[in-house]
């Protein structure tokens, strides 16, 4: 693995985390000639969806040796994975983050959730001053080690509010502070902020400095690894305690497309907001997968599936959704939409408009309607962000 990443090794303490959450009964090595030539890894994660959290396969680790490369090795790797999870009645839908966009569009996984980067530099006007209600919040400063017990509290609260975030056990708790020194890439120590509400924990920033001058005048830089908050007034108190970091020039973050910090920011433009892809998610049983996640509202829908890897999905589904559920069927009934496994994928966490994919072509709308009713019933808000990487 660490060879198909460029030959960069790792410590004794990265590989002790990664063998905590590693599942080796549910993962995969390929073998050409008897020597390794991929690795993927299987994850049993417990995902925030619309409607709620839910078991979801995440894959990781997926990687082919440079002399193995394009000959089959990784698409014999997916393949496995999904029928494996189909064959065995395991999770209705995968995940997974990926280093290029361009690779699992073609295995049925669809661009689901996306990030902003933010840059916001210290200056006055950065953020508004009259968003949320931060007089009675105290931010204290130290490490995470100190502060384990309001972190999961906090989390606890917010994990069921936005779709792709992850329960945490011991383990994922853990790899979401480690901070291995080898890894910093010049930059100081992690630290956390807890912003407190009458004694008791309502939000929390992991963050770290990396040093940086103009001159004489010190512009150090302040990355935010997460940030997590039960109200308005917690979330603004904590921008504006990272924008007063001594020696700071600017806060860098990925945050959510929706995060209420854009909507502080006096001026937008100055932020410059880049999106990048995050979550890639795969329907393994379309039928369960429909049936496990919650709606806007109320619709009956007839989906007309594509999907040449899985051809079980390969049919129509009548699909009947309302705010406590959906119910999915094989069905011989006229379609409403026509489209592909992959284009599922993507509306799967609420974040992507299946009218803009119908509007470039990837969605095939039959009966007038079906598209606007589907994109209202699919949508979600908050939208969609997973801030750490499995």
């Amino acid at each position: 693995m660490e060879l198909a990443y460029g030959g960069y090794g790792h410590s004794a303490d990265y590989h002790a985390s990664a063998a905590s959450i590693f599942e080796p009964k549910r993962s995969l090595v390929a073998r050409t000639g008897g020597r390794v030539s991929g690795t993927c890894a299987v994850y049993s994660l417990e995902m925030t969806l619309p409607g709620g959290p839910r078991p979801v396969a995440g894959l990781g680790y997926v990687s082919v040796a440079p002399e193995h490369r394009r000959r089959g090795v990784m698409s014999a790797m997916v393949r496995r994975v999904l029928h494996t999870l189909h064959d065995g009645g395991g999770e209705p839908v995968a995940a997974l983050n990926t280093t290029e966009a361009g690779i699992y569009g073609r295995f049925g996984f669809g661009l689901a959730s996306q990030a902003a980067k933010v840059r916001i530099h210290r200056h006055a006007r950065g953020l508004r001053l009259d968003g949320g209600d931060r007089t009675d919040r105290t931010v204290r400063i130290g490490e995470p080690a100190e502060h384990t017990a309001a972190l999961a509290a906090v989390y606890a609260h917010c994990v069921r509010e936005r779709p792709g975030t992850l329960g945490r056990n011991a383990a994922w708790a853990a790899r979401a502070v480690l901070d291995l020194p080898d890894h910093r890439g010049g930059s100081g120590r992690l630290l956390c902020m807890v912003a407190e509400q009458d004694g008791e924990p309502s939000g929390y920033a992991l963050y770290r400095l990396t040093a940086a001058w103009e001159g004489a005048v010190p512009r150090y830089e302040v990355s935010v690894r997460e940030l997590f908050a039960r109200d308005p007034g917690s979330h603004t108190a904590l921008w504006h305690a990272l924008l007063d970091v001594d020696l700071a020039g600017s806060v860098v973050a990925d945050r959510p497309v929706d995060d209420p910090v854009l909507a502080l920011l006096t001026d937008p433009r100055s932020a410059a907001p880049v999106l990048r892809d995050q979550l890639h998610v795969r329907l393994v049983d379309v039928d369960r997968a429909l049936e496990q996640r919650g709606y806007a509202t109320e619709t009956d829908l007839v989906l007309d599936v594509t999907d040449p890897l899985c051809p079980w999905n390969e049919r129509r589904f009548r699909l009947r959704t309302g705010p406590e559920g959906g119910e999915c069927r094989p069905t011989t009934a006229p379609a409403d939409l026509e489209l592909g496994v992959r284009e599922l994928g993507a509306v799967h966490l609420g974040g992507t408009s299946l009218g803009q994919l119908a509007r470039a072509g990837l969605v095939r709308e039959l009966r007038p309607g079906a598209v606007r009713a589907a994109a209202t019933a699919f949508r979600h808000d908050p939208a969609p962000f997973c801030p750490i990487v499995f």
